[in-house]
């Protein structure tokens, strides 16, 4: 299960900044996201992710929990911890994310109110398009992830 939730909003981060370089800073992105620095990417968010859930070997804070019949995450094992994990795999991510997209919306609303309609925008409708895709999924994820982490956090705030 961390290996899920963990790789999914590094990945979703990993997205943001891919698509923040793709259109914000478009001269530079094949040289940033060549297939060798591609690869880099992706490992290197796997990499992250399995070196972000071994210390919860070592914490204590993974325990068996009858009521769900599984092996969870244990918010009230160390208060510290459970604040790390909170900001490092979920408030830090968001945040990340979240000034990628800003900046792309920001880039997006400046071509189009610069655009002439003689003059061909260099963003396509398509890019667009995937942009509001991975948006969505975006905000999904953090509304559906959001009220965990929150609890998670009041829990090792106040036990």
């Amino acid at each position: 299960m961390g290996l899920s939730v963990i790789g999914s909003i590094f990945n979703i981060t990993g997205i943001a900044i891919n698509r923040y370089c793709y259109i914000c800073h478009s001269l530079k992105y094949d040289k940033l996201y060549s297939d060798k620095n591609s690869l880099f990417c992706v490992l290197l968010i796997w990499a992250l992710t399995i070196i972000a859930i071994v210390p919860n070997l070592f914490v204590g804070s993974l325990q068996y929990d009858p009521r769900v019949y599984s092996c969870t995450f244990v918010q009230s094992a160390s208060s510290a911890y459970t604040i790390a994990v909170v900001f490092f795999h979920f408030i830090l991510p968001i945040m990340i994310v979240t000034y990628c997209y800003l900046r792309i919306w920001i880039l997006v609303i400046q071509v189009r109110r610069r655009v002439k309609p003689d003059i061909r925008p260099k963003l396509t409708p398509h890019d667009v398009r995937n942009f509001v895709t991975m948006f969505v999924v975006f905000v999904l994820f953090a509304v559906c992830w959001a009220p965990l982490n929150f609890i998670g956090l009041a829990v090792a705030i106040n036990p």
